[in-house]
């Protein structure tokens, strides 16, 4: 049976559909005119649109959803307890690649819902209108995932998904798939209508402005998704050099006016990553993932969400010994003797499925750590004491001295440490450069420089930490932060960049370097010591000087001036400064393949930088495979075809 237009499921009412007989297409026969009619009330448009945006949600929040995505790109590579490595490795086939089942279940409902919404007689016309943009939204949301996934028709791809814009009440045994030119016009169809019918702002009023669906989109949202579809479809064969300018033009009228819409960016970089902001001016659209059983799901205990960001991107730490090994200097210095450290709520749960690629992420895009505060806030870089342990030993076997343990250790609460040693620093830059053996043995814990880095040892993403977890294996309820305003400056840069405006590119990309630029005293205080930091007396003056050392030199407007050049071994061009600042911003935020994908800087990159993938990545890679479950369910008609490699 084919799996496309599968009768959707809703939170209200699940229709079971079997794929494991062909002779036997359905093991429960719904009613199609009651699922209509449930279409036609406010509960069941409402059940309908809070279970799409919490199925999104799942896109960049669970560990296959954000590996896939993250893995095998110039930032990341494979962590040592990765479940999903096919991605980093590029090994990926139709049986073990991603799936898009789910997607098209929940384009059905909103097709569904806007064909019957106005046959209902009880639903306010204003509120009709707010649910048809929410629905024409979600539904141009999937749409532009899964185009960006797995392709569509044109020159080079014979296969890609299929488009279908009418509610399917039964399973059907043939499909085909679209005209990319055809998917991309009716996503830029729906974002165009959706940003008309959203309100400017979330209010009161707004039905899902409440707990269970986060920061729900706005006709700000619309619009700077039509802008990313734009910018997205220029460098393809459906698209066109007009394309980038409409991008350019749509991102700089929301900048313009971000007024309007309650949007801005923070003064502090540091400010935009706090947990007192994820609902803020900066946050143009989040996903909650909370423990609200009404639109979201528990995971793992305590009535907890299942947003599993804090604990994806950390290492084990506390696995690690404080001794130095006798012979060996850096980098080969054994991480081994008795271990300072063990879990706590602070410190957080490690899953190691993703791990820093250091030759590009640490030494390339984070390599400013004086006048550019987003690698501070970005990663923890230090760990203090928190459960009593012998000495280690110096190189010479005597004994360095026992760490002191934090006076505030706790296992049901986070708590940043008070007192205690240093168990393990990783310092950056100059001061890692001048790391001896001398210096390690001075030192009572253990020091860990980025010649020691690995797939299992690497700084830990704090982003996304939880500050009211509540045991050590909790995930976190925080929502998923899909997109901030700096991503709306820099799509304009990008945008202006390719349509060849050059100086307007170069004011976006200042304006979010200049901010980075921005620390406050308060900053310093989840960092080493040894780190840049700001005091009181020092601020405004420190601040002005990073101000300056942040706007693009001479040098950078030059390279910025040379086109986008995609073929591998090819020298610095203008897109990879672009791509550098996209890595600053957003590190850790599951969308590094789909930036490289969109700018045709996959395979460069990624041989550039990615040893890892780099020696199995190839051209075809920039789609992804149609799962062959698909495949088999296409029985009757031309059989659905497989992306170009795979």
């Amino acid at each position: 049976m084919k799996i496309f237009k599968k009768i959707s499921i809703v939170s209200a009412m699940v229709l079971a559909i079997s794929v494991s007989s062909c002779k036997k297409l359905l093991e429960e026969h719904p009613k199609a005119a009651l699922y209509g009619d449930y279409l036609k009330t406010e509960p069941g448009i409402k059940a309908a649109i809070a279970s799409a945006y919490r199925q999104m949600a799942r896109h960049w929040t669970s560990d296959g959803g954000q590996t896939q995505q993250s893995q095998g790109t110039d930032e990341f590579i494979n962590g040592g307890s990765s479940t999903s490595s096919q991605y980093g490795n590029y090994t990926l086939t139709s049986s073990n690649g991603p799936g898009f089942t789910t997607e098209f279940q929940y384009v059905n409902t909103m097709n569904g819902l806007m064909g019957y919404i106005n046959e209902s007689t009880t639903i306010s016309a204003a509120n009709k209108q707010l649910y048809l943009g929410h629905a024409q939204f979600i539904r141009a949301y999937y749409y532009f995932f899964l185009v960006q996934q797995f392709g569509g028709v044109n020159a080079d791809s014979p296969s890609g998904i299929p488009l279908h814009t009418t509610f399917a009440t039964e399973p059907s045994t043939t499909d085909e798939p679209a005209k990319l030119a055809d998917i991309y016009t009716q996503i830029i169809a729906d974002f165009t209508t959706a940003a008309t019918n959203l309100p400017n702002t979330i209010t009161s009023t707004n039905p899902f402005s409440a707990s269970g669906t986060g920061k729900t989109p706005t006709s700000a949202t619309a619009q700077a998704m039509l802008a990313k579809v734009y910018l997205t479809r220029g460098y393809t064969k459906a698209g066109s050099a007009a394309d980038f300018q409409k991008a350019a033009d749509l991102t700089k009228t929301l900048i313009d006016t971000r007024a309007t819409y309650g949007l801005d960016l923070w003064q502090d970089f540091a400010d935009a990553l706090k947990p007192a902001n994820d609902y803020g001016k900066e946050v143009v659209w989040a996903f909650d993932v909370g423990s609200d059983p009404t639109y979201s799901e528990y995971c793992c205990g305590n009535g907890r969400g299942w947003n599993n960001l804090p604990v994806l991107y950390r290492w084990s730490y506390n696995l690690v010994g404080v001794s130095n090994v006798a012979g060996n200097d850096q980098p080969n210095q054994k991480l081994g003797g008795p271990a300072p450290l063990t879990r706590d709520v602070y410190n957080g749960r490690s899953y190691v499925r993703v791990a820093v690629n250091r030759p590009y992420a640490i030494d390339v895009a984070f390599a400013n750590q004086i006048n550019d505060s987003r690698f501070d806030a970005t990663f923890q870089t230090f760990w203090i004491a928190n459960q009593t342990a012998a000495s280690g030993t110096k190189f010479d076997g005597t004994p360095k001295g026992a760490l002191a343990v934090a006076t505030n250790v706790s296992f049901t609460s986070y708590q940043i440490p008070v007192g205690g040693d240093t168990a393990i620093l990783m310092p950056q830059g100059a001061v890692a450069a001048q790391v001896n053996n001398a210096r390690r043995d001075a030192f009572k814990g253990v020091i860990i420089t980025p010649a020691q880095y690995n797939n299992t040892v690497y700084p830990a993403i704090k982003k996304w930490d939880d500050v009211t977890r509540i045991a050590i294996n909790d995930h976190s309820t925080r929502p998923i932060l899909y997109m901030r305003f700096a991503e709306v400056y820099l799509m304009n840069a990008e945008a202006n960049y390719m349509a060849g405006k050059i100086a307007e590119a170069v004011q976006s990309l200042n304006v979010i370097r200049g901010r980075a630029s921005f620390r406050k005293p308060e900053d310093g205080l989840t960092i080493p010591k040894n780190q840049y930091r700001v005091t009181a007396a020092s601020q405004a003056a420190d601040n002005a000087a990073n101000f300056a050392a942040m706007q693009l030199t001479p040098a950078q407007i030059a390279q910025l001036s040379i086109p986008n050049n995609t073929t591998v071994g090819s020298g610095p061009c203008g897109m990879d400064l672009i791509l550098e600042e996209y890595t600053r911003e957003f590190y850790g935020d599951g969308r590094r393949w789909l930036d490289l994908v969109r700018t045709g800087q996959l395979l460069r990159r990624v041989k550039m930088y990615n040893a890892e993938a780099g020696a199995n990545i190839k051209e075809y890679h920039k789609l992804r495979p149609i799962p062959q479950v698909q495949i088999n369910g296409v029985l009757t008609g031309p059989k659905y075809p497989q992306n170009p490699g795979y």
